[in-house]
């Protein structure tokens, strides 16, 4: 696998700067916008000023309002998009084929050079932050990253309030109006912005996209200047944090780079900390049974300093637990210092490897945010390396420890109250041993495992192209528990990181409401590791048992934490089918790629499986309902509503008309329910596949309208829709249904993520849309099918938390 493709960089005349990648390979396009100016940079009378524009820029501008403005664009033609507030930056991107790249950058652009910053729409995203802002209240995630920041005296700004609410925004909305217009006119100058594109085609494509829609940012004359404050530790070094929540330990570091943007190491950094294989600090550390998991994050960075976070999801409560796994982390830590230049290389590779494997958009963010693909020479890595780990010790080392069973007392950080105390921890007992932990560099030589005589049936897709990749999943229609998915995603971590190690990669992990198991690699590596494979799903040992059952109470407990929407939708899949708890069900293998003696060998591997591998196939029909609600209790006083209409038959024609019907829906949905009724910062309605039942969704989370007016309001759309499917024009129809054939056209031969979408096909009800149902779809029967769907509602499943 090649890696991580270098940007070309340019600067537009007016000061823009512009980093382009041409990846021939990717499946879509991406564009990302990149303000050096945040939440620290927002007046100190604002507080929340910065996130509060991101939001209402999304509005309207200039050039495209309503349904032609960006996010009604994005929701019609089938790109996703996102923007983010930090500290000192805030970025704007989105993705999309290809084709609708430069339609969607000309909105972008529109957007941040000339928003309309109206009253209504002011009011209106004042009201989504006040309510994000009580939701955030109670969120672990949000309390534990205020907590941190208050282990830092600078900057100062750290601790300032910044999500916004609206009781900061106050009432006088042309005091707030004018106070978004100044900061808009004061940073959104070219010269202050960076524009990234990434695009399957030619670089000289992207500069003509560049230049064309770039160069409308003005140039307000020099930009603003930005102090630079030093990050710097409190006194105290030990920290307590209650919190109804799994316990955490956190070390934090404060970094400062040899010169401007020379941070890649960080990335190297995060690669050694979250290796799997045997040997390495997550698996010693999971071993002991101290540690499930660990996150790697950069909450404050600039091009002159930064804060590294590492955060381990520990398996008790009692804090005696923190100074153990201190000991072995320092030890860690200190052994870096004697990785040779093999070493970091190997670990280097891995890190552009699993780079290369994140979607376009995902990459740009990677890029943006701080861990960028490392793409200094080896050279000049193992010059910087010494620089960045001597400033990883204890000294320069901030500890929180977070517990429910905490003591503290309550302060405000951030605009969220806290309970902590500053009490250190006792060492760690003396049996505690701390071994300098294993790194690997050149492959070591792989066994090859006995080959059962038996076989089973094993289809195999593509034959002879490209590197091979077997899926795995529970039959159609059997959902696997999550009780025994998370006991054997812990079976297996140790071979996920030595399947790394060898150039493969090994994945379990839920896509569209099921377990997938995935592995790509070349046949000698894929054969050893499915044959560790068997062995471990088979007899996992106690630790790993023990890992996998707390593995399923922490997902638990964030589910239930999570935002109600996305509880119900989690919950669909078992709405559906429910939950099979007898243990492992029949599961279904292909094989993609490859040559024919690999296809030979691992059928003959899989009928050791512990359980049945492509038994005849049995599929029932679509589930029905069998209530007229389901209700799930949910965290919060929110009212959640989910509405799934699956397909009325199993067939491609009303699939392709359900994908066509999901486009139209979309973004009308979005400025009827929130914008022009402003029903909930929750509104999404979109095409949604669950356990292979393909559909369309509709989901709204309100802190003000109930459950029942909900309901209503979504019957009401669904019937004046109609009207819409009725009126619609034979060209409109011939540019969905060309929006909906980019999408199924494979790009880049056959690969892993290929053949997972391949999969995930054949595991629907339907079968796929494809040309001929393509070209079958007019104006009337499109009418036809929605009216189908809008008068068969027994077939609907409603979702609710009863609020």
């Amino acid at each position: 696998m090649s890696g991580p493709l270098i940007p070309l960089c340019l600067t537009l005349a007016n000061g823009l700067r512009v980093r382009l990648i041409s990846d021939p390979l990717a499946s879509r396009a991406a564009a990302l916008v990149q303000l050096t100016a945040g939440s620290h940079d927002e007046p100190d009378e604002w507080p929340g000023l910065a996130h509060l524009l991101e939001h209402v820029v999304f509005s309207g501008s200039k050039g495209y309002q309503e349904e032609h403005r960006l996010m009604s664009w994005a929701q019609a033609e089938g790109a996703k998009l996102n923007a983010t507030t930090h500290a000192t930056s805030t970025s704007w991107f989105f993705d999309s084929p290809m084709e609708k790249l430069s339609e969607g950058l000309a909105r972008l652009v529109d957007m941040l050079a000339y928003p309309l910053l109206s009253p209504q729409a002011i009011q209106q995203e004042v009201a989504v932050i006040d309510a994000e802002y009580r939701m955030l209240a109670s969120h672990a995630d949000t309390q534990r990253e205020a907590a941190l920041a208050q282990t830092f005296v600078s900057p100062p700004a750290l601790q300032r309030f910044h999500v916004g609410n609206r009781n900061h925004f106050g009432d006088n909305s042309v005091a707030l109006q004018q106070a978004l217009q100044r900061y808009h006119r004061h940073f959104f100058s070219a010269q202050n912005m960076t524009l990234w594109l990434q695009g399957p085609c030619s670089v000289e494509r992207l500069t003509e996209l560049a230049e064309t829609y770039g160069s409308r940012f003005a140039n307000n004359g020099k930009a603003p200047e930005k102090l630079t404050e030093e990050v710097r530790l409190r006194t105290d070094r030990y920290f307590r944090l209650r919190i109804q929540d799994a316990p955490r330990l956190s070390f934090a570091f404060p970094l400062h780079p040899v010169e401007q943007q020379d941070c890649q190491p960080l990335t190297l950094l995060r690669q050694l900390l979250t290796d799997e294989a045997q040997g390495s600090l997550l698996a010693v550390l999971r071993e002991k049974g101290y540690c499930d998991n660990l996150q790697v994050s950069l909450p404050y960075y600039t091009p002159d300093a930064a804060i590294l976070r590492i955060e381990f999801e520990v398996t008790d409560s009692d804090s005696a637990l923190s100074a153990a796994i201190e000991a072995i982390f320092t030890v860690w830590l200190s052994s870096l210092a004697r990785l040779d230049a093999a070493q970091l290389q190997h670990y280097r590779q891995l890190a552009g490897q699993d780079f290369t494997r994140l979607t376009p958009i995902d990459q740009l963010r990677a890029r943006a945010f701080g861990f960028a693909p490392v793409s200094q020479s080896a050279s000049r890595l193992a010059a910087s390396w010494p620089h960045w780990i001597s400033q990883l010790t204890p000294e320069n080392m901030t500890r929180l420890w977070v517990s429910p069973e905490e003591q503290g007392t309550e302060i405000t950080v951030q605009g969220f109250t806290l309970s902590m105390n500053t009490r250190s921890w006792a060492q760690p007992p003396s049996a505690v041993t701390s071994p300098a932990g294993v790194f690997y560099s050149a492959q070591q030589p792989i066994a090859q495992p006995f080959l059962p005589p038996q076989r089973v049936t094993l289809p195999h897709i593509q034959p002879d192209s490209g590197t091979a990749t077997l899926l795995l999943s529970p039959v159609q229609g059997r959902l696997l528990s999550p009780r025994l998915a998370y006991a054997i995603q812990a079976s297996l971590r140790t071979i996920v990181g030595q399947c790394k190690h060898a150039g493969g990669q090994l994945r379990f992990t839920e896509h569209q409401g099921e377990w997938l198991l995935e592995l790509t690699a070349s046949h000698d590596v894929m054969l050893s590791t499915l044959a560790e494979m068997l062995v471990r799903i088979a007899h996992p040992s106690a630790s790993q048992r023990a890992q996998g059952e707390r593995l399923f109470q922490a997902e638990q407990q964030r589910l239930k934490s999570d935002i109600a929407v996305r509880y119900l939708l989690n919950q669909l899949p078992a709405v559906l089918f429910g939950e099979d708890e007898n243990g492992l069900p029949p599961w279904q293998a292909t094989l993609y790629g490859g040559d024919r003696l690999l296809c030979d060998a691992l059928s003959r591997l899989l009928s050791s499986f512990p359980a049945a591998v492509n038994p005849p196939a049995q599929l029932d029909a679509m589930p029905q309902p069998q209530q007229l609600r389901y209700l799930r209790q949910t965290a919060g006083n929110d009212a959640a509503v989910v509405l799934f209409c699956p397909l009325v038959e199993a067939t491609a024609d009303c699939l392709t008309a359900w994908r066509i019907l999901a486009a139209l829906f979309g973004p009308r949905f979005f400025q009827q329910l929130r914008v022009e009724k402003n029903l909930g910062y929750v509104v999404t309605s979109r095409f949604h596949q669950a356990a292979g039942i393909a559909g369309i969704l509709f989901a709204i989370q309100s802190p003000e309208t109930s459950v029942a007016a909900i309901r209503n309001h979504l019957g009401t759309f669904i019937d004046e829709v109609g009207s819409t499917v009725a009126g619609i024009k034979t060209n409109t129809l011939a540019e969905k249904s060309l929006m909906l054939r980019s999408e199924i056209t494979p790009r880049g031969g056959v690969g892993a993520e290929q053949a997972r979408q391949h999969w995930l096909q054949l595991r629907g009800y339907a079968p796929p849309v494809d040309e001929t149902s393509l070209r079958a779809l007019t104006p009337d029967m499109l009418y036809h099918y929605y009216q189908r769907l809008n008068q068969e509602r027994q077939r609907w499943w409603w979702l609710d938390n009863g609020a």
